[in-house]
């Protein structure tokens, strides 16, 4: 019979090197400081990294003169892990020390699968840290801080670990948010939603940074109740921005352009999703929906910069047009400057703190959860939302060809807002729904997307901020694209006005 699994709520953050001195020195006073230890743990996992890839992370680890062996999973929620650790003789592995528990049973099914694959468990990298911890009696929680100073070690390859991580330990979660806030804002912490064995798998695999995390379907029950199913859009949603974030905090060159791209995405789908769940959960203070407003504005400007010196630059050059000129100097502050800066970072820890509030006063639920209608009435109310909401976008399309610049922006963003929701709800939807609508609603964002970015550019060249050669060029190669761009829209937007609503 299965046992329940443990759970650690967690929130980890990388310690710049300016800031290591002070974070070392004040996790080190007080009455609470539980002293220093040396740990050295081996991550065990299959050749192509199987279990990494199921959200299992499963280790051995030298606790001074013991060793421990650990089992995490995922939990499905935003900084709570499932974790089963049994002590252990000697670093020998053994998968049936956490048979029983949910985790244990899919980590025994995947090694079956592996060994009739002619795929054995190997040690896939190593971490060595020196972890200082300290137990502070914060208002209304028990929190556990660990410092670790270190390294993740692959083969050849080595990541420094530079890391702090706060851990509840009882009472409340939003409490020990606060407390993290406080120590964010003191020593310009960086959230960091990467545990140290994804960085480690990475690291096997040769990548030095995080990738880019592209949009998933959230994973909720269909007999959910609203809080919950908001619960898992938002943490969906919250797991693309902290994680591209991340990657350009981290210094992902080679991909910043799709980062910051990526990131925006989520930015724009979790202020769709608060429009989707309107009036069924309770809504987050304005000055958070405002602070996300703000950074995309601000990415949106390095977004069209990018735009404009990448691919914009090299098609103008392919059709025989002057250089494009320079991008100009001021041009905002860089993504990663962007990112690193406090309140950038304390934005994405407030949205975390007001996430685990929900969570926190309900266990796991929303508090306006509780006088919300059954979920059958929530699916009443999701489908009767999404075909107003399709027959307004319907009545915009037909009129497509009448429309001017600005109100195909706004066909633009409601077709997006639209796409969004269906995969929002895609658990309360009937397959058709999805196998029908979601192709064609992809289809007109990606055309709109590109007529969009056109007329962006096009209002650039206009601005004179270019040289004079090279903008007369430009203008002309793109209202030739413009007309073409619009008639590929058009298709694809009636496509749009002549379907059946999403839902019957």
């Amino acid at each position: 019979m299965a046992v329940p699994e443990p759970s650690e709520f967690e929130v980890k953050f990388a310690v710049p090197a300016a800031s290591r001195a002070q974070v070392a020195a004040e996790v080190s006073r007080g009455a609470g400081f539980q002293g220093r230890r040396s740990l050295t743990a081996m991550y065990l996992d299959t050749p192509d990294g199987r279990l990494a890839a199921a959200g299992l992370a499963w280790r051995l680890r030298r606790e001074s003169r013991r060793w421990v062996q650990t089992l995490k999973a995922r939990s499905g929620a935003a900084l709570l892990r499932i974790e089963h650790e049994v002590p252990c003789a000697t670093p020998t592995p053994d998968a049936t020390r956490h048979a029983g528990t949910p985790a244990g049973e899919r980590l025994l099914a995947l090694l079956h699968t592996a060994q009739r694959d002619g795929l054995q468990v190997e040690v896939r990298f190593r971490t060595e840290v020196r972890r200082s911890t300290r137990v502070i009696r914060t208002r209304g929680a028990v929190v556990e801080l660990a410092f670790d100073e270190g390294q993740i070690v692959a083969g050849p390859l080595q990541r420094r670990v530079r890391e702090l991580e706060f851990e509840c330990l009882s009472g409340s979660r939003t409490a020990m948010l606060d407390l993290a806030r406080r120590w964010q804002q003191r020593f310009g912490l960086l959230l960091d939603p990467l545990s140290k064995s994804e960085r480690g798998s990475l690291l096997a695999n040769g990548q030095l940074h995080p990738p880019v995390r592209k949009a998933a379907l959230p994973r909720f029950a269909a007999g959910a109740p609203a809080g919950v199913a908001f619960a898992a859009v938002l943490d969906e949603c919250l797991d693309q921005v902290l994680r591209n974030a991340a990657g350009l905090c981290d210094g992902a060159r080679e991909q910043r352009v799709e980062h910051v791209h990526q990131l925006r995405v989520g930015l724009r789908r979790l202020r769709s999703a608060l429009r989707s769940f309107r009036g069924w959960v309770q809504a987050p203070p304005p000055p958070l929906v405002d602070g996300l407003q703000a950074l995309f504005t601000e990415l949106g400007r390095t977004r069209d910069n990018d735009m404009m010196a990448g691919s914009v630059a090299a098609d103008l050059a392919a059709a025989g047009g002057p250089p494009w000129p320079a991008r100009p100097a001021t041009q905002g502050r860089p993504p990663a400057v962007l990112l690193r800066a406090p309140p950038t970072q304390g934005l994405l820890l407030d949205w975390l703190r007001w996430q685990a509030t929900d969570r926190d006063t309900q266990g796991g639920m929303d508090p306006a959860s509780k006088s919300l209608p059954p979920s059958d009435h929530l699916r009443r109310r999701a489908r009767k939302r999404l075909r107003a909401w399709h027959k307004r976008l319907a009545q915009q399309a037909q009129a497509f060809d009448t429309l001017d610049e600005t109100s195909l922006h706004a066909l633009r963003k409601r077709i997006k807002r639209q796409r969004y929701a269906v995969e929002f709800l895609a658990p309360l939807l009937p397959r058709r729904a999805l196998t029908r609508d979601l192709p064609q609603l992809t289809r007109a964002q990606a055309r709109m997307g590109e007529l969009h970015d056109l007329f962006v550019l096009q209002a650039h060249c206009q601005t004179g901020a270019t040289a004079a050669p090279a903008a007369r060029f430009a203008l002309t190669w793109l209202a030739e694209r413009i007309a073409e761009a619009r008639a590929g829209s058009r298709t694809a937007v009636h496509a749009l006005s002549g379907a059946e609503p999403p839902l019957p």
